[in-house]
């Protein structure tokens, strides 16, 4: 039991291991990061059929192929399984319920989602003369 707990320098296999199960989730959370952001660009059901088939296929492609695979091939598999379900608990809230979002146009690019304002002719001549009347000191 006590060697179970014990700490020890990693060999060989389980340094592969680690590191094609981590290079492959790496891989694996890039590839399906940017399915599900361009599919949220597609319009009407191609995308929503894109998000969810990247969402639910590659989690279950990669533990299919974990489950039936050995060696460099089946870790790589397990580290494409644990990234494609962390991206889907990741994504699933906002899929299930999603919340409201800023809708981007011209103006409100200017103001960071603020709206823009017009200055009517006079403006400036009006802030300067608010300006003057603040800066003056009065006894």
């Amino acid at each position: 039991m006590a060697e179970a707990i014990a700490i020890r320098a990693p060999t060989g296999v389980e340094v592969t291991e680690s590191v094609t199960s981590m290079g492959a989730a790496g891989i694996t959370g890039l590839a399906e990061g940017l399915a599900v952001r361009l599919a949220a660009r597609v319009p009407g059901t191609a995308g929503t059929m894109l998000s969810w088939g990247s969402l639910i296929g590659i989690p279950i492609g990669g533990v299919i192929g974990a489950l039936f695979t050995r060696g460099m091939l089946g870790d790589a598999m397990k580290g494409i399984a644990a990234a494609g379900f962390g991206i889907l608990g990741y994504s699933l809230p906002e899929l299930i319920s999603p919340t409201a979002r800023k809708v981007r146009t011209p103006t409100s690019q200017l103001g960071g989602g603020a709206p823009v304002k017009e200055i009517t002719a006079g403006a400036a001549q009006r802030a300067q003369q608010a300006v003057r009347a603040r800066s003056t000191v009065e006894f």
